[in-house]
């Protein structure tokens, strides 16, 4: 299965499959068991998905009670309309007070207020799309990966200044081969610290492809290789981040791993491969991801996973409360 060009064949893909610095991050996979990847407790394996009651649209989800509440149904008008409650992507700022994001059948992405209000289109031209923003740590910029969608290319990463709407081009980088033509999503993310921006990148192999995590300073310059072996990064503002380990077929995977100071820790082996847009809590204390269709959320601490909605990704507003996409989104 290959990721091809467009939103709507992203979104078609995704659907089908249910401190950053160089130190002793940068290791490949097979070093990891014998340096640090021996958790304390056995990791968690993701319990049985929840039952498939798909919303009607995004929805807060509030983790204390399980309240579901609907996404306000406002709209932001253009060349296409873009409404806050159809997304399929969406990442609040740190704060929770913005919210990112990205909805089908248009090249725009966009910026509002946890409401619906003041809504900003960041709006491409041509066949240009957004993909995958995601705020820095102090909540004044944005990265996103800047691409063509008519095509395969990578593009590159762009950091935008949510105040001045000024941009910067954070890479220059070789695009596909005919090795991993296809593979094109960068996932990018801050850095706990917010000096850098995390992504993967495929790379061909003696069967597949693999993936690997990458840093760039956030001001633009060389890739730095972070982690072999690993995709989806996620980051909070402590010292601690997470990332999957990536299939051979697919940067989905049966493995959700912590990265801290003194090494790597397995927090989850699902019984499948498609653990998927894993996002961390504002705390660093759970994370959220997606699992054969349905949303968990995973404490760092315990690795006691749960499963809590039905849905294609969701992102933390706060400590306690979802954004969560739905599959009709």
């Amino acid at each position: 299965m290959r990721i091809r060009a467009g939103r709507s064949v992203v979104l078609a893909i995704m659907l089908a499959l249910a401190a950053c610095t160089s130190g002793p991050e940068a290791t490949d996979a097979a070093a990891d068991h014998g340096s640090g990847d021996t958790p304390a407790t056995s990791p968690a394996t993701s319990p049985a998905p929840v039952a498939p009651e798909v919303p009607t649209g995004a929805f807060f989800l509030d983790l204390r009670t399980g309240t579901q509440t609907p996404l306000p149904s406002t709209s932001i008008e253009g060349d296409s309309e873009v409404r806050f409650d159809d997304g399929y992507y969406y990442v609040p700022s740190p704060d929770g007070s913005r919210i990112y994001w990205e909805s089908p059948g248009t090249t725009a992405s966009a910026v509002a207020r946890s409401d619906g209000s003041q809504g900003r289109r960041l709006d491409p031209t041509g066949a240009i799309d957004y993909y995958a923003g995601g705020w820095s740590p102090d909540g004044t910029m944005i990265v996103y990966q800047r691409r063509d969608s008519s095509g395969d290319d990578f593009g590159n990463l762009v950091v935008e200044d949510v105040a001045s709407g000024r941009t910067t081009r954070l890479t220059d980088l070789e695009q596909p081969s005919d090795d991993v033509d296809g593979w094109w999503y960068l996932a990018p993310t801050f850095s706990p610290d917010g000096r850098n921006v995390i992504f993967q990148w495929p790379r061909p192999a003696s069967f597949g492809i693999r993936w690997d995590l990458w840093s760039v300073p956030v001001t633009g310059g060389e890739p730095t290789l972070l982690v072999r072996n690993a995709a989806q990064a996620t980051t909070s503002g402590g010292p601690t981040y997470a990332f999957v380990r990536p299939t051979p077929t697919f940067f989905g995977g049966s493995s959700l791993v912590i990265a801290a100071p003194d090494g790597f820790r397995t927090l989850v082996e699902a019984t499948s491969d498609d653990i998927f847009e894993p996002k961390m809590s504002p705390d660093g204390s759970k994370i959220a991801y997606q699992d054969g269709g349905s949303i968990y959320v995973v404490d760092v601490s315990t690795g006691e996973a749960t499963a809590v909605a039905v849905g294609r990704m969701a992102a933390w507003v706060d400590d306690g409360t979802l954004i969560v996409a739905p599959y009709d989104a």
